[in-house]
C-alpha cells in the first residue's frame, strides 16, 4: 500500500515539478468573462498578468468539484493506496469541503482531507513536508496528523506593489487607493486563521522588504525549508530575499511564481517568504 498526495494548483509549484514529486495535481480553472482557462493548457503565468492588467473587472476561480476529486481519487483507492489531500485553506474557497464530500464516497481512513489554513508558497512549503514524510515511510493518517500540526506554525509575509487590484477586488475604497499610491504606501500581508489579512502599510518597497528580513530574522526555524514567490517581479524578490539572507543561515530556499488563484487579487509587484517559525 503507498500513500498518494494531492494537492490544487493554488500551491504555485509547477505542475511538471509536482508529477516528478510524486504529487498528483488538480488545476484550478480561472475565468475572464465567459471564457475558461486551465494552467499548463492554455493559461501561463505571462499570459494570466497580461490579461489581468488590461482586465476591468478581475477575473473568477472555480473551485474543484466533488466529482472532480472523486474521480481523482478512486484510481489510488482501487490501488489499496491511502490519499491524503492537501487543498488551498478552506477559508478561500470551497475545494476543502468538496474534497471531504469526496473523501466521504470512499472506505473511512482511507483519504485523509488536510484543511491547511494556507495557499501560494505558503501551502508549497507543506507539500514539500509531506512529500519528505510520504519519502520516510510515514502512512497518510501521520502525514494528515504532522500537516495539522505544521500548519499554525507556518508563516507568510509579503509586500503588495500596486493598489489598483485591492481596488478592483473591494477591498480598497477608490479613494484609499488614490491616496495610497501618492504616498508611495505599499500593504503588508500575512496568512492568519487561513486567511489573507494587511498586517500594517510600508512607504515604499524597500522599507516592506526590511520590515520581511526582520521576521525572518526573528521567527524563522532555518533548520526546515523556506519558500519565496513573486508576481512576475523576480528582480523585487531577489532584492527581497537579498536583506533577509545574512539571516537565513543556509536554509534551504524554493521560490515560485505566484499564480492566478492569488495573483488575481494582488497583482503583479507582490513578493514575499514563508517559513517554519521557531
Amino acid at each position: 500500500m503507498a500513500v498518494k498526495i494531492m494537492t490544487d494548483s493554488s500551491c504555485d509549484i509547477a505542475l511538471d515539478t509536482l508529477k516528478e514529486m510524486g504529487v498528483d495535481p488538480i488545476v484550478i480553472r480561472v475565468f475572464f468573462g465567459e471564457k475558461e482557462y486551465v494552467e499548463g493548457v492554455n493559461l501561463t503565468s505571462e499570459l494570466f498578468y497580461t490579461m489581468l492588467s488590461q482586465a476591468e473587472a478581475l477575473p473568477k476561480t472555480a473551485q474543484i468539484t466533488p466529482i472532480e476529486f472523486e474521480e481523482r481519487i478512486a484510481p489510488y483507492i482501487e490501488a489499496g493506496d491511502e490519499v491524503v489531500i492537501l487543498p488551498i485553506s478552506k477559508e478561500l474557497s470551497g475545494t476543502y469541503n468538496n474534497a471531504l464530500i469526496a473523501a466521504s464516497q470512499f472506505p473511512e481512513g482511507r483519504v485523509h482531507v488536510v484543511d491547511t489554513c494556507h495557499v501560494t508558497f505558503s501551502l508549497a512549503l507543506m507539500v514539500y513536508e509531506a512529500v519528505a514524510l510520504r519519502d520516510a515511510g510515514c502512512t497518510g493518517a501521520e502525514i494528515a496528523a504532522a500537516m495539522a500540526e505544521l500548519s499554525p506554525k507556518i508563516r507568510l509575509y509579503a509586500v503588495i506593489d500596486d493598489l489598483k487590484y485591492l481596488k478592483l477586488g473591494g477591498r480598497l475604497s477608490s479613494a484609499g487607493a488614490m491616496v495610497g499610491t501618492l504616498l508611495g504606501v505599499k500593504p503588508l500581508i500575512t496568512i492568519s486563521q487561513g486567511k489573507v489579512v494587511n498586517i500594517g502599510k510600508a512607504r515604499g518597497l524597500k522599507a516592506g522588504y526590511s520590515f520581511i528580513a526582520e521576521k525572518v530574522k526573528t521567527e524563522a526555524d532555518f533548520s526546515r525549508g523556506m519558500t519565496s514567490g513573486h508576481s512576475r517581479c523576480p528582480d523585487r524578490m531577489e532584492e527581497m530575499l537579498g536583506n533577509c539572507r545574512p539571516y537565513m543561515a543556509g536554509a534551504v530556499l524554493r521560490s515560485f511564481d505566484i499564480g492566478p488563484v492569488v495573483g488575481t487579487h494582488i497583482g503583479p509587484g507582490c513578493t514575499g517568504i514563508a517559513f517554519v517559525e521557531k
